[in-house]
């Protein structure tokens, strides 16, 4: 018991240790990624780039100008975007079924965070409305997002 005890104590002492950010420059990026920020912020300022490394986990991270962020997974996948100051996230980013299923339920109104983990997709709307999408792209959730 004892053993199990420091051995637990131990890993929690080494694993936060294991977690690195570096930052790194736009090229170092997985072609895949550059494309996407590219593509969706083609004359958008490239304010910082990291590479995140936690114990099992290696993402990246692209923070531009006008205060968006997007995420990619090792290979350079897109697995996140957001806009924390005023405006939304390009239309680009939306695969297009959820799009059209904006434009016919929630017309007029921005996306300001998507999050895809391969299987759902979660979109916050700057009206407040967070939305979850499964992996054929149908509704699964919705809720409104009190402040």
């Amino acid at each position: 018991m004892r053993r199990l005890l420091y051995t637990v104590l131990a890993l929690m002492l080494v694993l936060p240790m294991a977690a690195e950010d570096v930052e790194i420059t736009f090229d170092k990026l997985p072609e895949k990624a550059q494309k996407v920020v590219k593509k969706a912020f083609p004359d958008t300022k490239i304010k910082k780039v990291e590479m995140e490394r936690r114990a099992s986990l290696m993402q990246y991270e692209v923070k531009l100008a006008g205060g968006y962020k997007m995420q990619f997974n090792k290979e350079g996948a897109f697995t996140e975007c957001e806009c924390i100051e005023e405006g939304v996230i390009p239309t680009i980013l939306i695969p297009s079924k959820i799009r059209e299923f904006l434009d016919k339920e929630f017309k007029g109104w921005g996306v300001k965070r998507l999050e895809h983990d391969g299987k759902l997709f979660e979109l916050l709307l700057d009206n407040g409305y967070e939305l979850s999408f499964n992996s054929s792209y149908r509704l699964i959730d919705i809720d409104k997002v009190e402040e």
